[in-house]
């Protein structure tokens, strides 16, 4: 009977800590989802940012815009991919992700050499995109939150802005 009451008690203590150890390794993927998302989020703001300075500057180091939209686009692969190996990632949150990296193809691509010169159609092209980040709130000296719901909601209103 002892014996009983002792592998019950070991059972029940066993059993706390495996739940504890669920509940603390879901919220280290959720934080670790929300990172990300505020990671893409400030490679929006310095995307912005740096379409700015170049605008400002007469487009002396335009290959740098080019990068930060490649570094988005990256952000977005990284997310997504993450998102599906530990199932946390929705239908609907994938979905924006690709319409978020979809919207940026139309921009001219990185080619991995520093010498792209861009048209004036794509200098327009791209300081219009900086006035619509900006807009939606994602821009240099503008706040921002890690959460998804303020994350969609801007990028449905940046995609709404271009449709």
């Amino acid at each position: 009977m002892k014996n009983i009451k002792i592998i019950i008690a070991f059972s029940c203590l066993l059993n706390v800590f495996l739940i504890i150890n669920l509940i603390v390794t879901n919220n280290r993927i959720d934080d670790t989802i929300s990172r990300q998302t505020f990671k893409i989020q400030g490679d929006l703001v310095e995307l912005e940012s740096s379409i700015t300075y170049q605008t400002e500057h007469k487009w002396k180091e335009e290959n740098l815009v080019i990068e930060k939209i490649e570094d988005v686009q990256e952000d977005i692969n990284s997310l997504i991919t993450l998102g599906k190996d530990i199932g946390k990632l929705s239908r609907e949150q994938e979905e924006d992700l690709w319409n978020l990296y979809n919207y940026l193809t139309k921009f001219p691509e990185y080619s991995g050499f520093p010498n792209k010169i861009l048209s004036t159609d794509e200098r327009k092209l791209l300081e219009k995109l900086s006035k619509d980040l900006r807009q939606v709130g994602w821009g240099m000296n503008i706040g921002y939150s890690g959460g998804w719901e303020s994350f969609s909601e801007k990028l449905n209103n940046l995609l709404r802005q271009v449709s």
